[in-house]
């Protein structure tokens, strides 16, 4: 179970609207992000019953990336808006629990709808309310840590609860040491000076122009190219958090999230890459004069080991060439759009 812990008081004392808004995008974020590795069967309110078949330690570290994932979302939010109501204003109060089991369940309909039964599933619910000290955390049951590795199973506390259906061996990690380095985190962007790939690309158009066709879906979707471009709005909308699904063929997919934006002017992209994994890139852009615009592109990864070289050699190569491809493209569509205009 994944239960978004404090939100009973965060929708009594805020707008139901914005709460409403709130809930169903941290509650997108968190079923996206198990990535098909956990399955929803059934969603509660505020919480995700979730099903596997794994048991053994990659679960608590894919529940983990979650709560990053979650964190991340809410400070994504807090950061995005200006609205002063309330809910937009607490949002960062909210957070979000774990009970993880191993047990027997099965499966039937209503109205058309999937439903879990069993005694394992009922313990679960029961699990929910519990003697564990804060509101952020992992509870385990010994079943469901019995199969991970001592390493793991020392990071958690001993917390048997109580029920009336008897006494339930169970132990929490506290999540708040992963809260408080989310928090944390500054605002990623590339720095030009330690950047691997620098160029520079003028383009004719306001920074605005510019701004909207780097960030369009559809637009995007033109100058690169590809198919389909399959678009997941950031927080509250925003562009923050904001994930762009570039489909280039059958099981091709290549993904550009948005770290950071302060639009028209910077943003910032990470991209997993062939050869060297995760890519960061930052778009700075200034007017020179009244219809051209300057773009600065800083590119940035992260490679170890003998091959290193080789692999920074590939990498480079092909994302100067595929950024040179899509500036040509891109100054191409926005002189088309001026000719446009001015024969209208």
């Amino acid at each position: 179970m994944a239960d978004i812990s404090g939100y009973t008081a965060f929708v009594a004392g805020t707008e139901q609207d914005h709460s409403q808004e709130i809930l169903a995008e941290l509650m997108e974020a968190i079923s996206r992000s198990f990535g098909g590795k956990l399955t929803v069967d059934q969603v509660e309110g505020d919480a995700l019953c979730c099903t596997t078949d794994r048991t053994d330690v990659g679960v608590i570290d894919w529940l983990r990336e979650t709560y990053r994932v979650f964190q991340r979302r809410l400070r994504d939010i807090r950061s995005a808006t200006t609205c002063p109501c309330r809910a937009c204003a607490t949002v960062q109060d909210l957070g979000l629990k774990f009970v993880v089991h191993r047990g027997s369940f099965s499966r039937y309909e209503v109205a058309g709808r999937v439903q879990l039964h069993g005694n394992d599933v009922n313990l679960v619910h029961r699990l929910l309310k519990n003697t564990v000290p804060g509101h952020e955390y992992l509870l385990a049951t010994a079943s469901a840590l019995a199969t991970w590795p001592e390493s793991v199973r020392a990071e958690f506390v001993a917390a048997p609860q109580q029920y009336d259906l008897g006494a339930v061996d169970a132990s929490y990690l506290d999540l708040q040491p992963v809260r408080s380095a989310v928090w944390s985190e500054e605002t990623p962007t590339v720095d030009a000076a330690t950047a691997k790939i620098r160029s520079t690309a003028r383009f004719p158009g306001t920074p605005e122009d510019v701004f909207r066709y780097f960030t369009d879906p559809k637009l995007r979707q033109i100058w690169m190219g590809v198919p389909r471009v399959d678009f997941h709005p950031g927080a509250r909308g925003s562009l923050v958090g904001a994930e762009y699904h570039c489909i280039h063929g059958e099981n091709q997919k290549t993904v550009f999230k948005v770290l950071g934006c302060n639009a028209p002017k910077e943003i910032t992209m990470q991209i997993e890459f062939p050869f060297v994994g995760t890519v960061w890139r930052t778009d700075r852009a200034e007017a020179e004069g009244p219809w051209t615009t300057r773009v600065d592109s800083a590119i940035s990864w992260t490679s170890r080991g003998i091959k290193a070289p080789v692999l920074n050699f590939m990498a480079s190569r092909m994302l100067r060439k595929y950024g040179a491809l899509y500036d040509k493209r891109v100054a191409e569509m926005l002189e088309a759009s001026k000719v446009d205009v001015t024969r209208a």
